[in-house]
């Protein structure tokens, strides 16, 4: 996976504004972002559970060592 791809799953997890416009209209919630042709078609195909679960793991990646050591 792209880091940009990364970053939409992210965002798509946080952010419920986003992600309404990634399930309702994909071309347009992945206007300027830098995702393959693949990436771009798998992210037209997600549902709510989907999104939830790639968010999910990214977390586990994503927190790990972001509070400096001792945490994450």
């Amino acid at each position: 996976m792209s880091q940009a791809f990364e970053e939409i799953i992210a965002r798509a997890g946080q952010d419920p504004a986003f992600r309404q416009l990634l399930l309702d209209n994909p071309q347009k919630a992945l206007e300027g972002h830098a995702v393959t042709d693949d990436e771009r078609e798998m992210l037209a195909n997600l549902d709510e559970a989907q999104i939830d679960q790639f968010a999910g793991k990214l977390g586990d990646r994503t927190t790990k060592g972001s509070f400096g050591r001792g945490f994450g």
